[in-house]
């Protein structure tokens, strides 16, 4: 896990150095590999390399990494103000998700986001994804990345206008179903595999990658933004049988906090609108 500190000092205050810092955090169990100072075009700023154990989910993002640093140094953690300006008919009239499996996908939360603007990003949001590890794609999913690194939890952001009937069901793959995601790889399923469909097709593989068939590319002017808590068990088995790794299997396989989902939609939703313009429908599924 790679933390800015310059975005560490947003949310606590920092009254060591990072190199302080690093041994604070070490010592309480918290292995610092690397130390790293870092220039963008004149932005400064140092990163720390943390070692993540696999029962430390909580701190896969930078709150959850100020908190930590807020325990540890009896500082007050400033949480992200988030306020939303919502317009139209509620979301529930003109869109449904459907659980079909429970078990694997708790809680499903969704947002709909009109009339957006796709384009770049600004640079200070362009700077921040680089330095820990993430290129810039576009305004849209550079947020939903952004606040996969603020609040530890993946989202994705679909196409609205390509979901068949407005509508989304997680349900399990039917053996041997195949898949095209993001990556342009078409995958061969089994039925232990939990998907993301709409009415008609497939449109991203549960909790790891979306589908090429909902990408939000430079003609998306809708989007359905989806934040979810999904079992680690079986993201972690639809993983390591697809040979497939990413910044959100990797989240969720360790544990997200399912009570923060409606905090984290609404700050991607606030940011979207911020950066893309548009209107947020009224209401959140959930």
């Amino acid at each position: 896990m790679k933390v800015s500190y310059n975005w560490l000092a947003e949310w606590v205050k920092l009254a060591s150095s990072p190199q302080e810092l690093a041994d604070t955090l070490t010592m309480a169990g918290l292995e610092i590999e690397v130390v790293k100072s870092i220039s963008q075009d004149g932005v400064e700023d140092t990163i720390l390399d943390v070692a993540i154990t696999a029962n430390r989910g909580d701190c896969l993002g930078m709150l959850g990494m100020a908190r930590e640093v807020g325990l540890l140094t009896e500082s007050t953690v400033k949480l992200p103000q988030v306020s939303l300006s919502e317009t139209g008919p509620d979301i529930a009239e003109s869109f449904k998700v459907t659980i079909e499996d429970p078990a694997a996908c708790p809680r499903y939360t969704a947002r709909l986001l009109r009339n957006v603007k796709i384009g770049p990003s600004p640079q200070w949001l362009v700077y921040r994804l680089a330095a820990l590890g993430l290129r810039s794609i576009n305004n849209v999913v550079d947020v939903t990345n952004y606040v996969l690194l603020e609040w530890g939890q993946p989202l994705h952001a679909f196409d609205l206008d390509r979901l068949s009937e407005n509508s989304i069901i997680v349900r399990r793959a039917k053996s041997n179903e195949s898949f095209t995601t993001l990556d342009g790889e078409t995958r061969k399923l089994d039925a232990d595999m939990l998907l993301i469909t709409d009415s008609e097709k497939a449109v991203a593989l549960a909790g790891v990658m979306g589908g090429e068939n909902t990408e939000v590319a430079a003609g998306t002017q809708n989007i359905l933004l989806e934040c979810a808590y999904f079992n680690p068990s079986s993201i972690r088995q639809t993983s390591r049988r697809l040979g497939l790794g990413t910044d959100s299997s990797y989240r969720f396989e360790r544990g997200v906090d399912v009570s923060a989902l409606p905090q984290a939609i609404d700050r991607a939703a606030q940011l979207i609108q911020r950066l893309a313009g548009g209107e947020i429908a009224q209401g959140m599924l959930d």
